[in-house]
């Protein structure tokens, strides 16, 4: 079957009769291990089955992303500093010195349940000596396979950092680790192996440059032996530097390429790397070659380095890693700027190892342009050059031309792939209220004009250049704003869901300094914490379908909003509660029950901003409480660790 799965599910819904293409799991199983076997939701079925609810979760949520219209909306916790990663929300609450807790939030799979953490009490057991330093601090550094990585420091009497390594399933210390430096530390993990870098080893140019070591989880043991990334230029992760730890390889990864800016030269490369996690050897290492690791020509323009960001993905359908770069840039013969998304698939051969073959390889040294600048070329230089390939549509997503919003009201800037969508959430105040926050998504889904003929692009012009003479499309986003606030208060408040949304996502007393993280499922963001000592609040965006905040307390108030009135449009693209492109009105309740079991009982429709001007948001309300009250359901092995009753079920009332 050639149809993709979005296309299974819009047929499904012609009749009746067709409910089976996403309803039954043995054809179904066929279906997700064909097409998207490597998502989260593919995984989770091998595991427990449901195959045809995995179906509808990816194509829900592909959907709610390129529509800008995430499932929940809520304030899930109050903390000082948080962490969000591979779908646990990880954050420090503290009430006093005596009183800090580390408390960790399944966001994919929501319990009303969280792990607590008395922080006092684990760095007693962790490291004696700290029993009567209360002056220390303590943050998360990383989350993943139920294992939490802390750093904990203190300045008197003499400086000392310490890697805390928890075990936050089983409430287990796994190790401690005595740091020789915390600059730009990060920690990547799997069950079996965990490493952590710092910027901060200086080679014989007197540059720092990322050192690695590494332990091992099951012998519990510290390599001696530290890696020394000697080629790896870059230092902010996120921006021209990225690792990550996929399929028992650690993936190393930057935009840059020389320490130096080089006064001559013509080609921008990407440097990737990678290595066996149970062999971190230098000799083992591979290395992409450069003939597949071009990026630009210098010649194409000026890039904002502030705007962008560099990350690696795997692919949903296939399981190959593709890098993803945002690059704002001032193009060749273009007078503004664009932001365009740029991704490169990454590729190494297995039969090749070492970097000694592979830069001899690559050398382009003697293979440089006809171009009058390299009469200028000293010994010392060291230029690169690399005729162009060709750029093809797919690899390209092109978004806003010109300055859309400044970069200090732009407080997430990231693209999914697998909607060919981006996705920002801005500030963006009422004209009638400028100085108030108003938080929404933008999104841009990447659409396909009519097909024109190209003529053949010149090598290296930037988002034009695709492959000459092919067929292509011209490259529009639609773009779409949620919550979809009108500029006239009275409007706003005649719309008493729109107006607790509002609430939700810009809480009273918790504004400005806003600080985002985000997954393939959800957005997760702080706000507010601008004088010293006051909590900041945590706001949880989901697209996924099934998320739901679970608390017995909920049904039994009615705290949850929610509305039901569909579209003036429709929903053409039919998906949630809201489809009305069944055959029949029979057929409507029965493709509606449908949706209704991808969040079990608690089930939260979609938010949706009609495009007719008629606003549907259905917002997660948070509960009732005057009071913190804490509900211990499993203090567990350790006297450090327990389970409660999650932050959110008991916040305070305003916060509704």
């Amino acid at each position: 079957m050639n149809l993709s799965i979005e296309e299974i599910f819009d047929f499904s819904l012609c009749c009746r009769h067709f409910q089976y293409l996403v309803t039954d799991d043995s054809f179904c199983k066929t279906i997700v291990r064909a097409n998207i076997p490597f998502s989260l939701e593919a995984q989770q079925a091998e595991r427990e089955g449901g195959y045809a609810r995995a179906l509808r979760r990816v194509v829900k949520r592909r959907r709610a992303i390129a529509e800008a219209r995430p499932y929940v909306v809520a304030i899930v916790a109050l903390a000082d500093s948080h962490v969000f990663s591979s779908g646990k929300l990880c954050y420090v609450h503290e009430e006093s010195i005596a009183q800090r807790w580390l408390r960790i939030l399944d966001l994919h799979n929501p319990s009303g349940q969280e792990t607590v953490i008395d922080i006092p009490r684990l760095t007693e057991e962790a490291i004696p000596d700290s029993e009567n330093c209360q002056d220390y601090s303590f943050s998360v550094i990383h989350n993943a396979e139920g294992i939490t990585s802390c750093l904990y420091s203190v300045t008197l009497p003499t400086p000392e950092d310490q890697l805390l390594i928890i075990d936050t399933e089983n409430h287990e210390l796994v190790s401690t680790i005595r740091l020789e430096s915390t600059v730009r530390l990060f920690v990547r993990n799997n069950k079996s192996y965990l490493y952590y870098g710092t910027h901060s080893e200086y080679g014989a140019d007197g540059i720092p440059k990322w050192v690695l070591r590494f332990f091992d989880m099951t012998k519990r043991h510290l390599s001696r032996r530290k890696i020394h990334l000697s080629n790896l230029v870059g230092y902010e992760i996120g921006s021209t530097v990225c690792f990550e730890i996929i399929d028992g390889y650690l993936y190393g990864l930057s935009n840059q390429t020389a320490f130096e800016v080089e006064e001559i030269d013509w080609t921008s490369y990407y440097y990737c790397f990678r290595f066996r996690l149970d062999e971190p050897d230098p000799g083992k290492t591979q290395i992409m070659k450069k003939r597949d690791c071009w990026r630009r020509q210098h010649a194409e323009g000026p890039i904002d380095d502030r705007w962008g960001f560099l990350k690696l993905e795997q692919d949903e359908t296939t399981g190959k890693l593709r890098i993803i770069e945002s690059r704002k840039e001032w193009l060749t013969g273009q007078s503004g700027n664009r932001r365009s998304y740029y991704t490169t698939d990454v590729v190494f051969k297995d039969d090749v190892e070492g970097t000694a073959d592979e830069e001899s390889e690559d050398n382009t040294e003697n293979n440089l342009p006809d171009d009058p600048l390299i009469m200028l070329l000293e010994s010392s230089s060291n230029p690169n050059y690399m005729p162009p390939p060709e750029r093809l549509p797919r690899s390209i997503h092109a978004g806003d031309d010109g300055i859309i919003y400044d970069l200090s009201k732009t407080h997430l800037r990231s693209y999914f792939y697998a909607s060919e969508t981006f996705l920002d959430l801005i500030d963006d105040p009422s004209p009638l209220a400028a100085c108030t926050q108003r938080l929404r998504i933008r999104a841009g889904k990447k659409m396909a004009a009519q097909s024109q003929e190209l003529p053949a692009a010149s090598r290296g012009s930037g988002v034009q250049n695709f492959k000459g003479k092919e067929k292509a499309a011209e490259v529009q986003n639609r773009i779409i704003l949620w919550p979809g606030y009108s500029d006239d208060p009275e409007d706003c408040c005649s719309d008493p869901t729109l107006a607790t949304l509002s609430r939700i996502m810009n809480p009273k007393d918790h504004q400005g300094d806003v600080s985002t993280t985000n997954d393939e499922r959800s957005i997760v963001y702080t706000t507010g914490g601008g004088t010293a000592g006051s909590l900041r609040a945590l706001v949880w965006l989901s697209f996924d379908p099934a998320a739901k905040l679970t608390s017995p307390r909920r049904r039994s108030e009615g705290l949850v909003a929610s509305t039901e009135a569909h579209d003036e449009v429709g929903c053409a693209n039919g998906y949630s509660g809201e489809r009305e492109d069944a055959s029949s009105p029979r057929d409507r309740k029965a493709v509606h029950n449908l949706d209704h079991d991808e969040a079990g009982g608690d089930a939260i429709k979609p938010a949706v901003a009609g495009v007719s001007g008629t606003h549907h948001q259905n917002v997660e309300a948070l509960s009732e409480s005057s009071t913190a009250i804490t509900f211990i359901l499993d203090k567990g092995a350790s006297d450090w660790a327990r389970v409660e009753k999650a932050m959110y079920t008991y916040l305070p009332r305003q916060y509704v």
